[in-house]
């Protein structure tokens, strides 16, 4: 069997209310898919591996199989990769009670609510409209956004310890997914080799995760759930993001401003400390949307989406440098 492999980088709003945007909407595209889910607990349950190949043949699992050959590094089938996620079955059957209680809050607390399409929609244009769906999902990464879909992983260890954690991550991936769009599907390939390159994905995935990051900090924040995850923690640290900020620029400035270097195995480690470890361009991307939004107002920070990500970037540094 193959193994699956995740990369160092993968794809993977402070408001006095979260709802002060009043956003209606009759009617919606935005499909809520628990197949995979309600299937992945048919085969824990029963051991039955027609289950494995039923889960094979679903958009869901195309979903994290396109996302897993792009971004993971994996070679193998699908086939494969369901039954690499789903396996041991015994270690995973001891998920099987919390992870039918997160389907069941899923179902109850997403979907039913329209909670998290409600808050996205803030951050996406007033006429923007989902066209894909929100898949649910057993064992792939907390959740991933390919496309013009996303998925959520309920059997997640965060979402195990915390079912709530659902609702924040779930509104986090959908807004990539609409990023994504907005984006015209582009996402950048990882087959890099110069710096100009590696700036260009910095540039990106600043943009993508910060605002993905940005998007359900004023319901955690209403909740009192700041704390229950290491990016927020840090966002509330000032001194600490002043230290992020500083390591985030020589980062992207050593990059940025030699074009046509080539990586080399020591440029890599600088590229991971950006998405794991300090999770910078969660972090810092976040403040960066924080400020646009605060100083410039929330249409100008959805307009820059469907801009180059370096703008993203150089429209905060204005700001910072005309203070």
């Amino acid at each position: 069997m193959k193994k699956l492999f995740f990369t160092a980088i993968s794809v993977l709003i402070i408001q006095t209310n979260v709802f002060s945007h009043e956003i209606v909407k009759e009617q919606t595209s935005l499909t809520y898919d628990f197949s995979f889910a309600e299937l992945a607990v048919k085969y824990l349950e029963t051991g039955n591996p027609e289950y494995l190949h039923e889960i094979s043949k679903l958009d869901a699992t195309t979903h994290i199989f396109n996302h897993a050959l792009n971004f993971g590094g994996y070679d193998g089938s699908k086939l494969e990769l369901i039954t690499d996620l789903l396996s041991p079955i015994d270690k995973q059957r001891e998920k099987l009670p919390q992870f039918k209680k997160n389907l069941n809050f899923a179902k109850e607390n997403l979907e039913k609510t329209g909670v998290v399409e409600k808050i996205t929609l803030q951050f996406l244009p007033k006429d923007f409209t989902f066209s894909g769906s929100l898949f649910f999902t057993f064992g792939y990464d907390i959740g991933v956004a390919y496309g013009k879909n996303s998925s959520l992983n309920l059997a997640h260890p965060i979402f195990l310890d915390n079912m709530n954690e659902m609702k924040y991550w779930a509104i986090h991936e959908l807004h990539h997914a609409g990023f994504i769009m907005l984006k015209d599907g582009y996402m950048p390939s990882l087959g890099i080799t110069t710096y100009k390159e590696v700036a260009h994905i910095i540039e990106y995935l600043t943009h993508l995760e910060g605002m993905g990051t940005y998007a359900p900090l004023g319901i955690r924040e209403q909740e009192n759930a700041m704390n229950n995850h290491e990016d927020y923690i840090s966002i509330q640290n000032l001194e600490l993001m002043k230290e992020f900020e500083k390591e985030y620029f020589d980062i992207y400035f050593h990059f940025k401003n030699n074009p046509d270097n080539l990586i080399t195995g020591g440029d890599w480690g600088k590229i991971g400390t950006l998405s794991a470890g300090k999770r910078l361009w969660y972090t810092v991307g976040t403040h960066m949307a924080k400020t646009i939004d605060k100083k410039l107002g929330r249409d100008k920070l959805i307009s820059l989406i469907s801009e180059p990500s370096e703008n993203f970037i150089a429209t905060y540094l204005e700001l910072k440098n005309s203070e």
